[in-house]
């Protein structure tokens, strides 16, 4: 496949970036009078939306014009507006911002470490929610099965989007790799003619 031409890339970036933030802008405004999620008995519903939501939503998928060009700040900017979300008890959201800064500095190979502590993150802060949310559940039953549910929705989103851009930089490291394999190679009847072509003038010069 073709790489993406350099001068489309900003206008990429800012479409991605555009999308994210409309999705979570209306997740976020959806949630101003709507009720909160209460699935079962003794659930502990999270607070409603208040003004620091939406900064915390504009500044996290703002972030991800600069996925490409920036992506280890990019990431650290998504991986705190999601934690200070989550950690403000509002509504579980805002999970498009970081899980896309996670593929993309996977995808590009950059700082595995920051990647893997920015995954880690997400998903404590996702299950400190879910645990404030599910402590005083009477049935234990109940209990395990909303930890199991939504702790599989959360490792999905995050493991899942690391994986993903894993195996997207793998796929093109094999590629570039197998293109340089490809790439024919002079054979030696075709080696030994070109330097006797290239030694013929050099002898008639000597010659003369």
């Amino acid at each position: 496949m073709a790489p993406e031409p350099t001068r489309t890339r900003p206008l990429v970036d800012a479409l991605i970036a555009g999308v994210v933030l409309a999705i979570e802008l209306l997740d976020a405004y959806g949630s101003l009078d709507g009720e909160p999620l209460n699935p079962v008995a003794g659930w502990n519903t999270a607070q409603h939306t208040d003004p620091w939501a939406f900064v915390l939503v504009v500044v996290g998928c703002g972030a991800l014009y600069w996925r490409r060009t920036h992506p280890v700040v990019t990431l650290a900017i998504t991986t705190v507006a999601y934690s200070a979300f989550v950690l403000r008890d509002f509504e579980l959201g805002m999970f498009l911002a970081p899980m896309v800064a996670l593929y993309t500095a996977a995808a590009l190979g950059r700082s595995r470490a920051l990647a893997l502590l920015a995954g880690l993150a997400c998903t404590s802060a996702s299950a400190w929610w879910l645990y404030t949310r599910a402590s005083d559940i009477a049935d234990p039953g109940v209990a395990v099965l909303a930890w199991i549910a939504l702790g599989a929705v959360i490792l999905a989103f995050f493991v899942g989007s690391y994986v993903a851009g894993e195996l997207v930089r793998c796929h093109r490291l094999l590629s570039s790799y197998g293109h340089v394999r490809t790439v024919p190679q002079p054979t030696r009847l075709e080696t030994d003619g070109r330097a006797t072509r290239e030694a013929a003038p050099r002898e008639r010069g000597g010659d003369a």
